[in-house]
């Protein structure tokens, strides 16, 4: 950050100081989300499983990256791998709430910084930027570029809840979070490092054709009745052979995002990841 920035910053903090995203006191700079009592309560998920990213429990030595849970193993999703920051609860929660239905849409910037350390992972050609997708390690210049993640899709609202909401969280948390990765950021894979290359975003290629209603607290059963058929792709030629990044402010039970990534498989895409800034645990 140069000179005239952090005077910029400094001014805009002056005159209009950045508050806590999760209780609203003021912070001391605009460069934090949240204050340090609810960034206490934030907890980063670590050990998970990599399909529907779900905090496991493992033995020393135990893969994460080779290892689904049970669920998953069981019933699997359309979509190859799931990456999550955080769980959902606590400040962040609050803050989710805020931005999504406090008509908070500025809470979104600040909240995608949070987002692109596992944004940037998700784009890496394994998920983890070292590795073949399966736990073992692999030469991603022998599979060439197409492994990259074409494009990223933000999970779209429909029309009507568009219209009433102003805005949609999950296209700004995309937005910001691809933002906030540093250009040329060099991701050490063997045997050298490479730079990581910006996917477009593309914000009308998934479009929600069917209202569906608040889900709340409904289990996956309901859910995935719910938002059957709820989705369309609008140019298939666009999404033929491309593999995809869906992104969303939060993954319950994983319905909705495996709608979307099935309307995306069978209209020809050869892979779709998701990442979500918070995962119901």
């Amino acid at each position: 950050m140069n000179l005239a920035s952090v005077l910029v910053s400094s001014c805009a903090q002056l005159l209009w100081p950045a508050r806590c995203a999760g209780c609203d006191v003021i912070l001391k700079t605009d460069r934090a989300v949240f204050c340090s009592v609810c960034t206490e309560s934030l907890n980063p998920l670590m050990l998970a499983c990599p399909t529907c990213a779900l905090p496991q429990t493992g033995q020393p030595g135990w893969s994460w990256a080779a290892r689904r849970c049970v669920e998953c193993a069981r019933r699997g999703f359309a979509f190859s791998r799931a990456f999550a920051g955080f769980e959902y609860g606590a400040a962040l929660a609050a803050a989710v709430v805020r931005m999504k239905h406090g008509g908070r849409s500025d809470l979104a910037r600040r909240l995608g910084r949070l987002l692109a350390p596992v944004l940037r992972a998700a784009l890496a050609p394994d998920g983890d930027g070292d590795g073949d997708g399966k736990g073992g390690k692999g030469d991603v210049h022998a599979r060439g570029p197409s492994r990259w993640i074409d494009a990223v899709i933000p999970v779209p609202l429909h029309p009507r809840k568009l219209r009433r909401r102003g805005f949609n969280q999950a296209l700004l948390l995309a937005r910001a979070a691809l933002a906030a990765m540093p250009e040329g950021r060099m991701l050490r894979l063997s045997p050298i490092p490479v730079p990581v290359p910006r996917p477009r975003l593309e914000r009308h290629l998934l479009l929600r054709i069917r209202h569906t209603r608040e889900l709340g607290r409904w289990g996956p059963n309901v859910r995935r009745v719910e938002v059957a058929g709820a989705f369309r792709v609008s140019d298939p030629a666009r999404v033929a052979k491309k593999r995809f990044l869906l992104v969303d402010d939060v993954m319950t039970t994983g319905a909705t995002l495996n709608e979307c990534a099935e309307t995306l498989m069978h209209a020809g895409a050869s892979e779709v990841r998701v990442v979500a800034l918070a995962r119901a645990v």
